[in-house]
């Protein structure tokens, strides 16, 4: 077990993270919106939308690994862990599916639905529920081997270990040839691997003058995602159009995980308005805004295409359709979670008797 001194705050206390996955969403939202709307502005933005899928693995991986470290990895937290990780995802996703293939859009036909609903390909923006769910099998061990390096041999040594592991996984997968939208959650561990480092981290980066680092890697930040677009290139540079952004998961995922420790606890300028209430709230509708969005954007950028307005309405209406899956599927399905957890590992159900008063 981890010493009490050493334990990671849980999840539930980190005032920035939701706004931080609310970030995550409005960057796929914009994107996407801007896209769709301009489709001769898509080019000059290829690759933008990643920016926010990327920083949703780094994120999941934080959170998740901070919250075993918190509960341990013992019968109970780990079934309460798949549990939950399957109650949050698969019913969302799966009618996700089923409306994209109704509509004729991304999904076409009955085998390609089969090969989303079982994770064997990615249609259109879909495809990162695959490679996240599949990660959550790896992350239990990885989290776990990460803690014990980390507290036998300290910072150093789990370091030395992460990089064993990346240099590993490019040599078998190196990133610049990730297939466009793949399915295969190989290609994509540097992400996981560097969300999962920042949450063992954490404790010995709040030893540092945080509230004047987090403004700079806020600014930094956003300088670096700026010039990264194929746009701002052509500009500053006078390069030609690519999709050479769709790759660069591994440098910009560890640009997030930067941030995300760095501004989690709400410091810096940036960092107080992650922790605003409307940025609070996009992060906790994010799940269900993601997923059914095109639904929204598509008929709305095909009926109205370049207006300001109509990119208004898609984004404000897909935000509205995450707050409604949000509370009629992933609130209830988060309290049939805990309702499932206590049932299974009750003191009774266990033939534990409680003590007479």
């Amino acid at each position: 077990m981890i010493k009490n001194e050493k334990r990671a705050l849980p999840p539930a206390s980190l005032p920035a993270a939701d706004g931080i996955r609310g970030l995550a969403c409005l960057t796929v939202l914009l994107m996407h919106g801007i896209s769709f709307c301009w489709p001769d502005a898509f080019p000059l933005l290829r690759g933008g939308g990643k920016y926010g899928v990327w920083l949703f693995f780094v994120l999941s991986a934080f959170l998740l690994t901070l919250r075993l470290q918190q509960r341990g990895f013992a019968l109970p937290s780990m079934t309460d862990y798949a549990l939950g990780r399957c109650l949050r995802i698969l019913p969302l996703y799966a009618l996700a599916c089923v409306l994209y293939y109704a509509v004729g859009h991304g999904i076409q036909t009955r085998e390609q639905l089969i090969d989303a609903l079982t994770f064997q390909q990615g249609f259109i923006h879909l495809w990162t529920i695959p490679v996240e769910f599949k990660f959550y099998l790896l992350l239990p061990p990885l989290a776990w081997a990460g803690l014990q390096l980390q507290q036998r041999f300290g910072n150093g040594s789990l370091l030395l270990g992460a990089l064993a592991l990346l240099v590993a996984q490019q040599v078998l997968w190196p990133y610049w040839l990730t297939p466009e939208s793949s399915a295969a959650t190989r290609w994509y561990i540097p992400s996981f691997l560097f969300g999962l480092l920042a949450a063992l981290w954490l404790p010995a980066v709040r030893r540092l003058p945080r509230r004047r680092l987090a403004t700079l890697c806020a600014l930094f930040t956003l300088a670096v995602l700026c010039v990264a677009l194929p746009g701002a290139r052509l500009w500053l540079f006078g390069t030609s159009l690519s999709g050479d952004l769709l790759d660069k998961h591994l440098y910009l995922s560890l640009l997030w995980a930067l941030f995300i420790v760095l501004l989690v606890d709400g410091d810096g300028v940036a960092g107080r308005w992650l922790c605003t209430r409307h940025m609070a709230f996009l992060g906790s509708i994010s799940y269900s805004a993601y997923l059914f969005h095109l639904l929204i954007m598509l008929p709305i950028a095909a009926r109205w295409p370049q207006q300001p307005a109509a990119l208004v309405a898609a984004i404000g209406l897909s935000i509205a359709a995450g707050a409604l899956g949000y509370y009629l599927a992933e609130r209830p399905l988060e309290r049939l979670r805990r309702h499932c957890t206590t049932h299974l590992f009750s003191p009774a159900r266990n033939g534990l008797q409680k003590p007479v008063k």
